[in-house]
């Protein structure tokens, strides 16, 4: 009896570290990295009135989004809702033009390619991390 409740412990140990790990992305561009389905993540950056979106593999690559397409729906913190198609800017990530004048909350983007889907959500509310280790010149 002892080695069964000591096996049903173990088992439920195990199996509550693997749900509770945190997951972890990296980031190729400096920007928020999210899971996208099995097969992607997607990355988005904001930056220079624009905020970008990098169709990611499961290794967190950059993919060829060339033959993709892109929508998002968009909320503004006083919860409009905006529905924009987004423009590849290159191969590598699509394009969402931001109005200075609106304060944006969350973004949900959709990526299709090759018969797949990816979507992830984005709060666009997040501080900024005061302790970026991307700036020129960091060093501990």
């Amino acid at each position: 009896m002892k080695k069964v409740k000591f096996l049903i412990s173990a088992l439920l140990i195990a199996t509550t570290s693997v749900f509770a790990q945190d997951h972890q992305h990296g980031s190729p561009h400096g920007g928020e990295v999210k899971t996208a389905g099995k097969e992607f993540h997607i990355e988005t950056v904001v930056k220079g009135g624009m905020m970008f979106f990098y169709l990611l593999d499961a290794n967190e690559k950059p993919l060829n989004i060339s033959k993709a397409t892109a929508n998002a729906t968009i909320q503004t913190v006083d919860g409009k809702i905006l529905k924009a198609s987004l423009k590849a800017s290159d191969k590598s990530k699509f394009a969402y033009k931001l109005n200075p004048a609106v304060k944006y909350n969350k973004a949900i983007v959709n990526i299709k390619t090759g018969g797949k889907t990816a979507s992830a959500s984005f709060n666009l509310n997040k501080k900024p991390d005061s302790h970026n280790h991307n700036e020129e010149g960091h060093k501990h």
